[in-house]
């Protein structure tokens, strides 16, 4: 029996060696996944256990996936909006929101929805504030122009 620490930062566990075997097959836990035997104090890499070392090669060094079962949630990054925003609107605060929503998917990926979560809101907000302050800029613009037109009609 084994106790693994998945993707996610979880424990899971105990598993038998079977099931263990299954999940490596099935590319849920790859050589890097942390293991430690059932009344054991020190965690090894499956790549490192004499029972499990022989079904990994050495292409197979991926980042297995959270053993819940569940689909991860998904969360927006807002990259094309914050971009748009920074372009067309206002370039000081279309930045930020572009850091932060370069975020959001590294953090899905390390297993972090939280943060995702975080910097998906904090994006969000930077898109709205590039917008609103670009948005200002060019309705005084068009109200400039409609104003000094009606007066060039009239006068």
């Amino acid at each position: 029996m084994y106790k693994i620490i998945g993707a996610d930062g979880q424990q899971y566990g105990p598993v038998t060696a079977e099931q263990l075997r299954q999940w490596i097959t099935e590319g849920r836990a790859n050589a890097e996944t942390l293991a430690q035997a059932e009344g054991g104090t020190d965690w090894k890499p499956l790549g490192q256990i004499a029972e499990f070392a022989p079904q990994f090669s050495a292409a197979t060094s991926s980042a297995p996936p959270p053993l819940t079962g569940q689909p991860r949630p998904h969360v927006p990054n807002y990259l094309v909006p914050a971009i748009l925003c920074t372009i067309f609107c206002c370039l000081p605060f279309g930045i930020p929101a572009i850091v932060f929503a370069a975020q959001v998917n590294s953090k899905l990926q390390a297993g972090d929805v939280t943060g995702a979560m975080e910097s998906s809101r904090k994006a969000r907000r930077w898109c709205w504030l590039a917008f609103g302050l670009g948005l200002i800029p060019m309705l005084a613009w068009i109200i400039g122009i409609s104003v000094g037109l009606f007066r060039s009609s009239y006068f």
